[in-house]
């Protein structure tokens, strides 16, 4: 059952993300929608029947879920390419016997969904993100530092921030897990394995106006470990900046598209209480090898309201 299946807890939060636009228009636009909520309603009872799924019915059952959600991705699109994330992190529907190992993953997936959560399904996935941190305290046992995190999402109740005003990078969000500081973990929350980047925050003002202000830079690097074709060493040094950009911003929905003073524009995303933006590049390692590859990396940064 679940409790022997910690992954399951991730695949709650990431399917409950996804909603098509509840609003109906006549003709085709009705059509569409009613064959969205369809497809999510598939989605949902092939995610029910995985969760109670054995060891033995695990994989049938997961390879039916992926097949839902890929059906799901052609008939209501995929914004924030959360579903396909979904899919990739079930790979090929094998059982682990690593419990407290997929507990922690499914911890830090439940925390990205719950980072990226709207108004309609903040409670859900805030709860989904207790039950995956209590799932891994049961698994793994805990120090202490799981029940705080627990504890400080009180009864998920929502509480809406306006956009103007200050907030702070709290954490780099990927789909690919590295352990950046060597401790033997790998993770998709780059800044918690990043001494740095503590205090950037930006701040939007009534005016349209804003400024990012940038207190520290991380030049990355890494090293091939000897006798292995894939670990790597990394070694991160954080330096001190003093930096102020100027923007002019705009709101659009949940769109906060900013303009830079030399005319580029960067577009944030709003969900919920946090602010998101995506770069290519956000992560970057330069080998220490000569002519070794750089890594360069898709990366969501993730703001909140100070």
């Amino acid at each position: 059952m679940i409790n022997k299946i910690p992954v399951l807890y991730s695949l709650i939060v990431l399917t409950l993300l996804v909603s098509c636009d509840n609003e109906t228009f006549e003709g085709k636009s009705m059509v569409d929608n009613n064959s969205c909520q369809l497809a999510m309603q598939s989605s949902a009872t092939a995610l029910e029947n995985l969760n109670s799924a054995t060891t033995t019915s695990f994989s049938l059952l997961c390879q039916v879920y992926k097949d839902a959600l890929q059906y799901q991705i052609d008939v209501c699109g995929d914004t924030n390419s959360i579903l396909q994330l979904t899919i990739n992190s079930l790979g090929d529907c094998a059982v682990s016997d690593g419990l407290c190992e997929e507990a922690t993953a499914s911890s830090q997936l439940a925390q990205n969904s719950y980072n990226s959560a709207n108004s309609s399904n903040f409670e859900e996935l805030c709860n989904a993100y207790k039950n995956a941190l209590n799932n891994q305290i049961e698994v793994c046992g805990d120090n202490g530092s799981l029940q705080i995190i627990i504890d400080s999402l009180g009864d998920c109740e929502l509480s809406t921030v306006e956009t103007t005003g200050s907030w702070k990078l709290v954490n780099w969000n990927t789909d690919l897990f590295r352990d950046i500081n060597n401790d033997g973990i790998e993770t998709g929350f780059y800044l918690d394995e990043i001494d740095c980047y503590n205090n950037e925050t930006i701040t939007f003002n009534p005016d349209g106006t804003g400024t990012f202000f940038f207190r520290s830079k991380a030049n990355i690097t890494y090293t091939p470990v000897e006798g292995s074709d894939t670990d790597v060493d990394f070694s991160v040094e954080c330096i001190e900046i003093s930096e102020d950009n100027s923007f002019n911003w705009i709101q659009i929905g949940n769109s906060v598209n900013i303009t830079m003073l030399d005319g580029e524009i960067i577009n944030y995303f709003r969900n919920g209480n946090s602010l998101f933006v995506a770069f290519n590049d956000g992560f970057f390692a330069a080998s220490t090898v000569e002519g070794g590859p750089n890594i360069s990396e898709r990366v969501t940064y993730v703001y909140v309201k100070l």
